[in-house]
């Protein structure tokens, strides 16, 4: 019955875009030619991408895509008179040719799509005289102990991470604690738990045959937990990447189908509580810098006036759009506000690419001046200096606490730095490529665990996607997913010549 949905959903949703991107046209000042085709390619592109023989990491892809150039772009013409965050006005470029850009990137996903799933995908080979391994048993007997102490683990790690802000977006801070230990709460935040959520998830399903709904929903807890704690917005994204192959591993269950609606409203409800929970937080720890920073005389006098006015109104660049103002709103902005503005702005896509477009020094020197990016705390990142947008880029620190946040390209606008669409085109299609192959690999050395694919996928799309920051460091990022890989090759295979057991 959820297939049935899913499948009628997603037509109802063909339908629905398009009749808003024909409403939408009205405030489109280029050709609707080009507009047409802009709004018809990426519809196709999220539809055909999330059919049931797509990989995961097309899923999440087109998702992005289709978030970061579709819904932001067609919404600001809606409410915002055209103008897209971080961008400005885009009149003042040819949006025409930006437009046809990203249809050309739509055409590349298409056809990677189609490669891989007409010549690539192989059919999942199972070994019928499977072994459990130590871990799996020990799972198994132990059930009921493990979860409540990863539950309470998790809790724990997640309730000193927002206390001491051991790893939260937008903020730093310099504690006492080991570099080795931070590094490994981080890991564990992004990586380590859901990890193993995907391992007792998928060793349920594989033992029992159906899905534990109490289980699953410590899953679901671990990453409200984890990203609530860190200032993410991103919960629900990565709760989708528990529920979806979770659903096919259960596909042919009618029974399952009421629990998986009632794990739909309770996701929902946490994703509520999430936005909410991380904006307040978010908020109140400005404004605590704010404070402490007006109270600072030392730090002022080190500043322009002008950048004073900055700390002031800081808002995370929530700008008032009223009256055709691009100025930041002087209010007293609440969670409510700010997270209908991040529902439609704070996606990555059509804004960077209109300025990357319009810099007109966009060469391969660039591009690889990119990569000698280091990381800093205070000052504006490669992306913002280079394509000027550190007019209300502010980065302070006060008492070891840094309020840095950083605005980034992505991985199309990032590799159109070169200035060469063929190379935007012919990188696409090789990332598609290398990033199915990768999660073919990982289902074949995972015992075939697709929840624990699922999981890098979308955290590999999820990178693409928030990329340009210090790009040499992208080896860091690398080395987490091949420890996520390590762990659960142990998880999954470790076992004891005298306590192996047959199914």
């Amino acid at each position: 019955m959820i297939l049935t949905i899913y499948r009628a959903i997603r037509f109802i949703l063909f339908i629905i875009f398009s009749l808003i991107s024909i409403y939408a046209s009205k405030f489109y000042e280029g050709s609707i030619l080009i507009f047409g085709f802009y709004c018809f390619f990426l519809i196709l592109t999220v539809f055909y991408l999330t059919s049931h023989k797509a990989s995961y990491f097309e899923i999440f892809f087109s998702c992005y895509i289709f978030l970061g150039f579709w819904f932001k772009y067609i919404f600001s013409l809606i409410f915002y008179n055209g103008k897209v965050f971080d961008s400005g006005q885009i009149r003042s470029v040819n949006i025409d040719q930006v437009l046809t850009l990203v249809i050309l990137v739509s055409l590349v996903c298409l056809i990677s799509s189609f490669i891989n799933k007409n010549f690539m995908s192989i059919n999942e080979k199972r070994n019928k005289e499977r072994v459990r391994s130590f871990f799996e048993n020990l799972y198994l007997k132990n059930r009921s102990t493990i979860l409540f102490l990863f539950l309470l683990l998790t809790i724990v790690v997640g309730f000193f991470n927002i206390t001491l802000g051991i790893y939260q977006r937008g903020f730093i801070y310099l504690t006492g604690i080991s570099f080795y230990l931070k590094d490994l709460i981080k890991w564990l935040l992004l990586f380590g738990f859901t990890t193993f959520s995907c391992f007792i998830i998928y060793i349920e399903i594989l033992n029992y045959k159906k899905i534990n709904f109490f289980t699953f929903i410590v899953g679901v807890l671990e990453i409200f937990i984890s990203y609530t704690s860190m200032l993410s917005r991103s919960f629900v994204i990565n709760a989708i990447s528990l529920i979806l192959p979770t659903y096919q591993k259960t596909l042919l269950k009618k029974k399952n189908d009421k629990k998986f609606f009632l794990i739909f409203v309770i996701i929902l409800f946490l994703t509520i509580l999430s936005l909410y929970f991380t904006s307040k937080i978010r908020l109140n720890k400005l404004y605590s810098i704010q404070e402490e920073w007006s109270l600072n005389e030392k730090n002022r006098n080190q500043l322009e006036k002008t950048d004073d006015l900055k700390i002031k109104e800081y808002n995370f660049q929530i700008p008032n759009f009223e009256n055709n103002s691009t100025t930041h709103q002087k209010m007293h902005i609440v969670p409510e506000k700010m997270i209908n503005f991040i529902l439609i702005n704070r996606w990555i896509g059509i804004e960077s690419l209109i300025i990357v477009h319009s810099f007109e020094k966009k060469n391969f020197d660039l591009f690889f001046k990119s990569f000698r990016e280091d990381k800093n705390n205070l000052e504006n990142s490669f992306y913002e200096k280079t394509f000027n947008l550190t007019s209300d880029k502010l980065n302070i620190e006060i008492n070891q606490k840094y309020l840095k946040g950083n605005t980034l390209p992505g991985i199309i606008s990032f590799l159109y730095y070169s200035g060469s669409i063929y190379f935007v085109l012919i990188s696409l299609f090789i990332i598609f490529i290398l990033c199915n192959s990768f999660e073919r690999l990982i289902k074949r050395i995972a015992v075939g665990n697709t929840i624990f694919a699922c999981f890098l996928s979308n955290m590999i799309a999820t990178r693409l996607f928030h990329f340009g920051y210090a790009p040499k460091d992208t080896y860091l990022f690398i080395l987490s997913i091949l420890l996520s890989i390590l762990l659960m090759i142990f998880l999954l295979r470790f076992r004891f010549s005298h306590s192996c057991l047959k199914k």
